[in-house]
Order: C-alpha cells, then sequence, then structure tokens
C-alpha cells in the first residue's frame, strides 16, 4: 500500500506538480484551494511519519471591489491604493508525532503527540508597479484533543494499514490559539520576465507562535509577475504558466505552543510533570529550505513543494514534509 501511494504521489508530481509559490496577484475573483501537508509525501522515496507529519487545509481566496470595513481595515492593510488584493477564509488541522508510534508511554526526548485545529482570515495585498507585497493573517483556533488530531490521525491511519499511533494520550494539553501574522515581501531582482529574486520577512505573535522569519526565493521559467501586472499595461496575464523555485529561509522562534505547550497548559498538573522530565528542548534558530515547480492553466493551478527543515528541538532530527495543493477556481 506504501508502495502504491508513494509512486501515485510521484507520478503526480512529474505529470502535474506546482509550488506553494504561485502569486494570488492574478485575477481570480474566486478560487478554492485544497491543500496538503505530509512527510510521507518525498520525491526521493524516503516518507517518514514523525515531528509535524500533517496539515490539511482548505482556504476560499476571493477579490471583492468594495473597500474594506471594520476588523479587515484595522488589520488587514493594503499595498496601496491601486494594489490588487486577494481575501482568504481557511481552516486547517495539524499533527505533530514522536518517531516511535508503538510506544504509549512519554518520551521526554522527542516531538510531544500535539494537534491544532484553527480558522483563519487573511488579505495578500500586491503592489505590481512597486514590487512589493503584504500578507497579514489572523489565527484562531484550539490546540490539544479539541482539535480531534487523535480521531483524524487514528482514522487515516486504519484506513491506509498504517502503524496506529499509540501515544495520544500523552497529547499535549487544550488551549486556545490566537496569533497574528505578517509578512512584507519585495522585488531585489528581475533581468527578465523569466527570473525573479524576491526577499522577504515574516513576523508572528500570540498564543499559538512568537518569532520572526528572513527569506529570499528565486522564481524561473514561463509565469506571469509574481507581484501582479498593473492596470493600463501592455501585458497580458499568462493563461499557462510553469516555473520553478528555490525558496531558503533562516527563523528565529521564541515561543511555539504546539511543541511546548499552550496557554494554561500550566493548570494541567499531568502536564507539568512530564514538562519537568523533558529533554528535547525548543532551538530558537533553524533553517529551511524549500523548492518545486508550478503549472497554472487558465484559473486551474496545482502546486508542489518539498520543505527540507533543520531539527526544531534539541536532540531531534531534520525533517522533510512535502506539500501537494490544488487550486480550483469557482466561475469564471
Amino acid at each position: 500500500m506504501r508502495a502504491l501511494l508513494t509512486g501515485l504521489a510521484l507520478l503526480f508530481f512529474v505529470n502535474s506538480a506546482s509550488s506553494q509559490v504561485i502569486s494570488t496577484a492574478d485575477t481570480i475573483h474566486h478560487l478554492v484551494r485544497i491543500y496538503e501537508d505530509n512527510d510521507f509525501f518525498n520525491i526521493r522515496g524516503q516518507g517518514t511519519d514523525e515531528s509535524y507529519t500533517n496539515g490539511t487545509r482548505i482556504d476560499y481566496f476571493y477579490q471583492k471591489k468594495k473597500p474594506p470595513r471594520f476588523v479587515d481595515k484595522l488589520i488587514l492593510p493594503r499595498a496601496g491604493k491601486n494594489a490588487i488584493n486577494t481575501y482568504h477564509w481557511s481552516i486547517m488541522q495539524v499533527m505533530i508525532t514522536p518517531r516511535n508510534l508503538k510506544e504509549t508511554s512519554y518520551m521526554p526526548d522527542d516531538y510531544s503527540y500535539s494537534g491544532a485545529l484553527y480558522l483563519s482570515h487573511g488579505l495578500d495585498s500586491y503592489n505590481p508597479e512597486k514590487k512589493f507585497s503584504l500578507q497579514s493573517e489572523l489565527v484562531m483556533g484550539v490546540m490539544g484533543p479539541w482539535s480531534l488530531a487523535k480521531e483524524t490521525q487514528t482514522w487515516i491511519h486504519s484506513i491506509l494499514g498504517y502503524q496506529r499511533p499509540m501515544g495520544w494520550d500523552n497529547q499535549l494539553p487544550n488551549a486556545p490559539l490566537l496569533n497574528y501574522n505578517f509578512t512584507y515581501e519585495k522585488m531585489i531582482w528581475q533581468p527578465g520576465p523569466a527570473l525573479e529574486f524576491i526577499g522577504g520577512a515574516t513576523a508572528s505573535a500570540g498564543t499559538m507562535l512568537d518569532g520572526g522569519s528572513a527569506h529570499v526565493t528565486l522564481r524561473t521559467g514561463y509565469m506571469n509577475p509574481y507581484f501582479g501586472i498593473k492596470r493600463g499595461s501592455a501585458l497580458r496575464e499568462k493563461k499557462f504558466q510553469v516555473y520553478a523555485f528555490l525558496r531558503p529561509t533562516v527563523e528565529y522562534t521564541w515561543y511555539n505552543a504546539l511543541l511546548e505547550g499552550g496557554l494554561f497548559s500550566w493548570r494541567n498538573s499531568r502536564f507539568e510533570l512530564r514538562k519537568s522530565f523533558n529533554k528535547a528542548t525548543l532551538l530558537p534558530w533553524s533553517t529551511r529550505i524549500d523548492y518545486g515547480v508550478g503549472i497554472v492553466f487558465h484559473r486551474f493551478r496545482v502546486a508542489y513543494t518539498q520543505k527540507t527543515e533543520s531539527p526544531s528541538l534539541k536532540g531531534t532530527r531534520s525533517h522533510e514534509v512535502g506539500n501537494l495543493s490544488i487550486y480550483i477556481p469557482l466561475g469564471s
């Protein structure tokens, strides 16, 4: 079964793959994205089931002509008067597990079982004239047993015939999640339409994640400009696009609830006892390299990204996660 799924994943990658760096600066109107992170997706055929093991997300992207009101106006900034503004509503569930799924007891030298379920609302605002973007997002949700990560992973593993995860009774306790994430990106160098170098930085604050990162993105291929096409330009959006990308990232994490326990976790005496024996403490500095390819046909898009990240906890291992996303247009 594993061999079959690996073959299907690789076949899908070769024939209709795409990167996560698909700009929403195109004229999309209404779009649904089905997004799947999984460490079993691996172009080298070396899938695992540990650390950040799965993330399933559904996004609804839309563009609107009316000016923003209320909360949108206050916390979702635009990149100028003539910016291309794409809003989204999203729901996502994530799962984190240790390497040994057979073990029922708490493992102080590995990742704890952890899950989250959250709703997010955000805006990607692109300025095609000055070639920069502002991407902001408000995240609201829960972690712990409330996230239903145990039930979801156990159900999926039973269907696929995988090892049943036995240690979910040790998962990090329930806690609320509220976060604000903001990203700024700017064109660094664009010698022609087939090559772009983009720099960016992200900051996160809240009860889920506190930290920041800096990245550089290389995009090359037959593609629309990442920051969109300004109104009145002689350029026209390409109906077909294909390109590759590479994005190295350096991250600093001050706090991560899904790795360390969330707000009010101290009220859980069992968690506090286990925490006193914990050896896998947070590593504040980490690096990640994302790479992949992208294909767009009219407004239908497919995305594949391979993400390789250094350890997030002391004494653990570097980790790879693949992402497969399908963008489905709604209407004309």
